[in-house]
């Protein structure tokens, strides 16, 4: 059974602190940061037979999930509050309609898995690497995300508002109609996304390449793009809201 696969900790009755910046050091005045360059190395992985089993035992005696395979697994519906994996790996997964809130993915891979209409309210992406999931209507506000990847994933309706990201990249994402409204970004990039109609308000993307993303229809009240590079055609669609971006002489190449 699945129940041997949660690791206890040492203190039952008290979580395990989870440093949400552990890869940035300050020594002599210089700041050090390690962003994320490749997916996580996971080996010696137990397969899981029983998700529902798994997640309401980790829940129950408050325990981590470490080195743990999820592949193929379906889990619609339930409350699974302040869950942690460590070095996990989806593959192929369902889980949808689920509340994972404060849940911390740590050092985890997923992959060809579906978290649609998922609530991750202040949860945790730690070194962790998404790629061609479905997120549709996944809410991750108030959320922190550092060293984390999300490749060619499709978070429609998406809810990241309020989070702190940092050093963070969306590749080849929809993010159509996303909520991205009051986060602090850091060392983040949005390259070739859909950013249609998502939400922006008070999210500064200053210094940030936007040429290659298409933000028709984005909405903004006037300060957020401000210092951000976008292309011309992007200039003249958005017009005067765009004062103080910086503005590509071409097109990006197709």
């Amino acid at each position: 059974m699945c129940y041997d696969i949660v690791r206890k900790l040492r203190n039952p009755r008290k979580k395990s602190r989870i440093f949400l910046f552990p890869a940035l050091y300050l020594a002599r005045g210089v700041c050090y940061t390690f962003p994320v360059k490749k997916q996580p190395e996971l080996n010696n992985l137990t397969p899981c037979d029983d998700i529902k089993a798994l997640f309401f035992s980790a829940c129950e005696q408050e325990e981590d999930i470490e080195s743990v395979l999820f592949e193929n697994l379906t889990l619609e519906g339930g409350s699974y509050p302040g869950l942690t994996f460590r070095q996990c790996r989806f593959v192929g997964c369902h889980l949808t309609g689920c509340t994972l809130e404060r849940a911390a993915f740590i050092d985890c891979l997923l992959e060809h898995s579906d978290l649609s209409n998922t609530q991750m309210p202040k949860g945790t992406l730690q070194r962790t690497w998404l790629s061609d999931c479905k997120l549709l209507g996944v809410t991750l506000a108030e959320s922190c995300l550092l060293d984390a990847m999300f490749d060619t994933c499709a978070a429609r309706y998406g809810n990241f508002s309020s989070s702190k990201m940092r050093h963070v990249r969306f590749l080849s994402c929809d993010l159509a109609n996303a909520a991205v409204s009051g986060c602090a970004l850091s060392s983040s990039a949005f390259d070739r996304c859909l950013l249609t109609h998502a939400e922006l308000f008070q999210t500064a993307f200053t210094g940030m390449d936007l040429s290659d993303c298409d933000i028709s229809g984005i909405a903004i009240s006037g300060g957020e793009l401000r210092g951000a590079r976008v292309n011309m055609e992007q200039a003249a669609m958005l017009g005067q809201l765009l004062a103080g971006v910086i503005i590509t002489e071409n097109l990006p190449q197709t």
